[in-house]
């Protein structure tokens, strides 16, 4: 028997069955939601979103590269290294959780202000307050309290953003918009080194400068962004099983996207060997003491910056010529492994900086094209964007996590600190990623 319509109900999507009410309606993609809020993706809209995207990596970045550890120093001199390690490690941590999951949330948001918006400045405001929180810290429990919420927050906010790709960017220029994307991390890092130049590294202002000019570069962009806001009744119930699950996708069901998280999983695996090891490198194969590393490693970051910057927008722009992306991503990982097998065979700061700068052009190329090859093989990208891309950015973090467990293992083969069999170890992580990616069937 039918019901009556209660008064004031939404009409177009009330489900006629209990069963429907869990079926989201059909998908709403790019040009869906162009039509309905009446915003093109033209390149005004593409630029305040990078903006807004180098805007995030510089509030998160800046602490992750600099400013947390002067604060850790500064509070504990003599125990440094280890209190070091484990605020980052409980923050990496908190990342890696908070990415899928608060994505999944923003999927089923149903704000007036829309799915995204709330999320990108909710998570950034938030996350401003807790680099507050670092910078007044009195002592390491707090300090690493505050890394840890911002890790959440600012990852919160960086999973609504990274759906907007899949979301909003028609598949033409896809690899374009991947490719900028793909600047970005570096870009923040660089910005944000720089800028704490001249707020120094004993004030407060090391947080507040870079989480503020964040906060502006990602207020601008929220306030330019047109959403139409979700009903419940287009949308399935939010439920408590949606939290475990928001950080799984069945790679029996979707091979597609279980391959793009492979290839990049193993690629980016030996990319952390690189970069977590390369002072230790320079000090253990090259001589340098600390003091005498650090200027080498400002310039190795300078080369990585510059090459990652060129290749990823070249490499973007090509993939959207000739419409291919696997390409692209199978010849980066390639790149990388060249790269660790120069570094692997370094014996001078010269040839070091060679392989640092071939990997950044492999790191370029495969972010420049990455993000646009899971973007077309990601499942539900109507109705769960940002939850696909919280559980692809696992691909990226876990690495991070595992690899100061794995690099011992490799350092340890014929003696003490062997870096050759590390970084050939990471030159056969890359290929297997090349091979991984070769195997996606869903794109070209």
């Amino acid at each position: 028997m039918l019901s009556a319509r209660k008064p004031g109900a939404a009409t177009p999507h009330t489900p006629s069955s209990p069963e429907s009410s869990e079926t989201p309606v059909p998908p709403h993609g790019p040009e869906r939601i162009a039509k309905a809020t009446g915003q093109e993706v033209n390149g005004v809209f593409i630029t305040l979103f990078i903006l807004a995207y180098i805007g995030l990596w510089i509030a998160l970045c800046t602490p992750a590269s600099v400013t947390l550890s002067l604060r850790v120093a500064d509070l504990d001199p003599e125990g440094k290294a280890g209190s070091l390690s484990t605020i980052a490690g409980a923050g990496a941590f908190c990342a890696l959780v908070a990415n899928p999951v608060f994505g999944r949330l923003s999927d089923l948001s149903t704000s007036r202000w829309g799915q995204r918006r709330p999320y990108i400045l909710g998570g950034m405001v938030l996350g401003f307050g807790a680099l507050l929180v670092m910078g007044t810290a009195p002592n390491l429990f707090v300090l690493g309290l505050g890394w840890c919420l911002a890790q959440m927050l600012f990852n919160a906010a960086l999973a609504a953003a990274t759906a907007l790709l899949p979301e909003r960017v028609t598949d033409r220029y896809r690899g374009r918009v991947s490719g900028l994307m793909g600047m970005t991390t570096q870009i923040g890092i660089v910005s944000g080194t720089f800028l704490v130049q001249f707020t120094g590294t004993d004030n407060l202002w090391m947080f507040v400068a870079p989480g503020l000019l964040g906060l502006v570069m990602v207020g601008i962009f929220v306030r330019y962004l047109r959403e139409v806001p979700r009903s419940r009744a287009e949308l399935p119930r939010l439920r408590w099983a949606d939290i475990p699950r928001s950080m799984w996708i069945n790679p029996v069901r979707h091979p597609d996207f279980a391959w793009a998280w492979c290839g990049r999983f193993l690629t980016w695996t030996g990319l952390s060997f690189l970069t977590t090891y390369k002072a230790y490198f320079l000090m253990d194969r090259l001589g340098y003491t600390a003091e005498e590393a650090s200027p080498v490693l400002f310039w190795s970051m300078l080369i990585l910056a510059t090459a990652t910057t060129v290749s990823s927008f070249t490499a973007g722009w090509l993939s959207d010529r000739i419409r291919r992306r696997k390409v692209f991503v199978a010849a980066a990982s390639v790149v990388f492994a060249c790269a660790m097998v120069v570094v692997a065979t370094a014996q001078s700061t010269e040839m070091f900086l060679v392989g640092v700068g071939i990997s950044g052009l492999g790191q370029g190329m495969y972010m420049g094209v990455d993000y646009a090859l899971v973007a077309s093989v990601l499942p539900n990208k109507d109705t769960e964007a940002a939850k696909g891309m919280g559980v692809f950015n696992l691909s990226t973090t876990i690495p991070q996590t595992i690899s100061p467990v794995l690099a011992p293992l490799f350092l340890a083969i014929g003696g003490d600190a062997n870096y050759s069999a590390l970084y050939i170890a990471a030159a056969v992580f890359c290929v297997a990623g090349a091979f991984a990616i070769r195997l996606i069937r869903g794109a070209r």
